[in-house]
């Protein structure tokens, strides 16, 4: 069973993520960077598919910022992103178009990472 944000926990999201049949429907590039305390992973979409990776992205279109235990509980589906948000326990930079016209495709990357959240070491 993955740690939260361990490096095995990243790669069953990829997997999880390859195994899907997300992708962009514009075939555009779509990149979300998290950094959750000194973790720092994203999620990449394009027309190929969906993957998930350590470190930063190559330009990516919003950047998240969170303390581990806004992630956690955000995780867990103990508070909303979006009343992280409005809370201020979250920031984020980059594009809000983007992550708008998204919305829907990280929606459904949640549910294709419902498997590895329930095989996830919560510490």
């Amino acid at each position: 069973m993955p740690a939260y944000l361990s490096e095995e926990w990243i790669q069953e999201a990829d997997a999880a993520l390859r195994a899907s049949e997300l992708r962009t429907l514009d075939g555009e590039r779509f990149a979300v960077q998290q950094e959750v305390g000194e973790v720092v992973y994203h999620l990449v979409f394009d027309a190929d598919g969906a993957r998930a990776r350590s470190g930063t992205a190559t330009n990516p279109d919003v950047v998240f910022r969170q303390s581990r235990s806004t992630a956690m509980a955000i995780a867990r589906g103990q508070l909303s992103a979006q009343e992280a948000v409005l809370n201020g326990k979250i920031t984020f930079d980059g594009n809000p178009m983007a992550l708008l016209s998204h919305r829907r495709l990280l929606d459904r990357a949640e549910d294709v990472f419902a498997d590895v959240r329930a095989r996830t070491v919560w510490d």
